[in-house]
């Protein structure tokens, strides 16, 4: 707790702080229209491969305010590991693959885009649409809010996230081998610097800090099997577990980032989590279809 109370500070000084900046800005001019973003992202280690396909769209009523709903696809491969001992030892690995719609979301965005301080927040609320045997959903409706603070300094931005969840989100750059339910606190503080005309180097470091009594839904062994994963974590072991800080964890992400044009962003990275003791590949690719929309229209 006591590494939290710093954070706890700067993100009630930063809450007190925005609004104050915001009375001294002139109003931005109002943007209104639709959106719909596609997100595929995935995560290879040695324990599994976590694919996410990601459907999303909104209206913004202008630049401060927006609503959204959405619909992730989850794609998980692992191999499981059998060993039988009748005499002999026989140890067998199969590739296990396991598909399904995630949780349908819908959520409302804020931004108060300001010259000293950005701050942006999303409320996400999430329907219980996955298959809990498979692990994509808790079977349970899901709230996340989330808070962003950031600033540009020539070419480089740091930024600081906050948010307080009763399920542990998805990274940009790691999909997580498992579902939780449970309340939890997420953080993640980092930067990005554009090194030249569109390619940019980033860099952060994460924390979850669960409370209370946890319980984990495995996207990598199906409802019934037991000790199937060949990692050590429980996720790995069993198809659902419950206990006290199961999902308590650290690690950071690393990416280089490519915008070749406004509508593509790419990006290829590294996501270590000390905790999980996982190192992943990670990729994200990310399409603004409204934003393409937009352009065919005034051209």
């Amino acid at each position: 707790m006591n590494r939290l109370l710093p954070k706890f500070i700067c993100l009630i000084i930063l809450f007190i702080a925005v609004p104050a900046f915001c009375q001294h800005q002139p109003v931005p001019e109002a943007q209104k229209g639709f959106n719909e973003f596609e997100t595929f992202q995935g995560s290879l280690n040695a324990d599994s491969k976590m694919f996410k396909l990601d459907s999303s769209a909104g209206y913004d009523f202008n630049k401060h305010f927006g609503v959204f709903v959405g619909m992730p696809v989850y794609f998980a491969n692992t191999q499981t590991v059998t060993t039988q001992v009748n005499g002999n030892t026989t140890t067998t690995t199969q590739d296990v693959t396991s598909n399904g719609l995630g949780n349908a979301y819908f959520g409302l965005a804020m931004r108060a885009p300001n010259k000293a301080l950005d701050y942006s927040a999303t409320l996400t609320l999430a329907a219980p649409t996955g298959s809990t045997s498979k692990g994509f959903s808790s079977g349970r409706a899901n709230a996340d809010w989330t808070n962003r603070f950031e600033h540009s300094f020539n070419r480089l931005t740091p930024f600081f996230e906050g948010g307080l969840s009763n399920a542990v989100p998805d990274s940009q750059l790691f999909t997580r081998p498992f579902t939780s339910l449970g309340l939890v606190t997420h953080f993640e503080e980092g930067g990005e610097f554009e090194l030249v005309k569109h390619f940019a180097a980033g860099g952060s470091g994460y924390e979850i800090v669960p409370f209370g009594n946890q319980k984990i839904f495995s996207k990598l062994v199906g409802k019934g099997q037991s000790g199937k994963g060949k990692g050590k974590n429980s996720f790995d072991l069993a198809a659902e577990t419950s206990g006290t800080g199961l999902t308590r964890e650290n690690g950071f992400n690393s990416w280089i980032a490519f915008d070749p044009t406004p509508v593509w962003r790419v990006e290829l990275g590294f996501s270590r989590s000390a905790t999980f003791d996982l190192n992943s590949l990670a990729f994200n690719l990310r399409m603004n279809l409204g934003k393409m929309a937009r352009s065919r229209r005034v051209s």
